[in-house]
């Protein structure tokens, strides 16, 4: 059942932390959604699951995960995959090629330091810091 606007209202102030934590990790992955999207989105996941409100995965990855695939204005935004390789010095770096478009849409600029987090065995995720 989707909750009301009411609803979702009681809902932000029953589980402040939660949507704040929610809406900071998709704000650092580089998506935009509202405390109201953010609360619909996961009452949504955890009415699926047959829950009232379930309880965050301790990992921003898996988080990130749900919320892109419950919230409308995530899924329309892109996900972009590059191939890494290995540096050609034999340092044994990855290097990974970040398209322009993709810079230019986060705000990334020559200099920022980014953290690489394993989302699975194949795929990592990249943030600025």
């Amino acid at each position: 059942m989707k909750p009301t606007f009411r609803e979702r209202q009681e809902l932000r102030k029953q589980f402040t932390n939660d949507v704040d934590r929610m809406l900071l990790c998709m704000q650092e992955a580089g998506f935009k959604a509202t405390d109201d999207e953010g609360v619909r989105a996961w009452a949504e996941y955890s009415d699926d699951n047959c829950a009232g409100w379930l309880t965050l995965p301790e990992s921003n990855a898996a988080l990130l995960q749900i919320l892109v695939k419950y919230l409308p204005s995530a899924r329309s935004q892109p996900v972009w995959r590059v191939a890494g390789g290995e540096a050609a010095d034999g340092s044994g770096d990855l290097i990974v090629p970040l398209p322009c478009d993709l810079v230019e849409q986060l705000g990334w600029k020559v200099g920022d330091e980014l953290s690489i987090e394993r989302v699975d065995p194949d795929t990592m995720m990249l943030r600025r810091i």
